[in-house]
């Protein structure tokens, strides 16, 4: 799964954030950070033990890039 966030305001407008996570075959629970204009690259890559973890991590994430005007544009399906 992934969350994608964008900026769309001033110099950083059309600037992009995506956090993929999901479990690997071992039962442990991964986020990869991509960060980028054009193209993602990999900035960052955790490695958790249980979902709570995932949830700490992507909170913190998710509101420090919202303090920096990044909107949430993931398709809900």
């Amino acid at each position: 799964m992934q969350i994608r966030l964008e900026n769309k305001t001033g110099k950083r407008s059309g600037r992009f954030v995506v956090y993929e996570y999901g479990t690997d075959l071992f039962g442990y629970v991964y986020v990869d950070k991509f960060r980028g204009r054009d193209r993602g690259r990999m900035v960052s890559r955790w490695l958790m033990q249980d979902l709570g973890s995932l949830v700490r991590l992507l909170d913190h994430e998710i509101y420090k890039r919202e303090t920096e005007n990044y909107e949430n544009v993931t398709l809900a399906v």
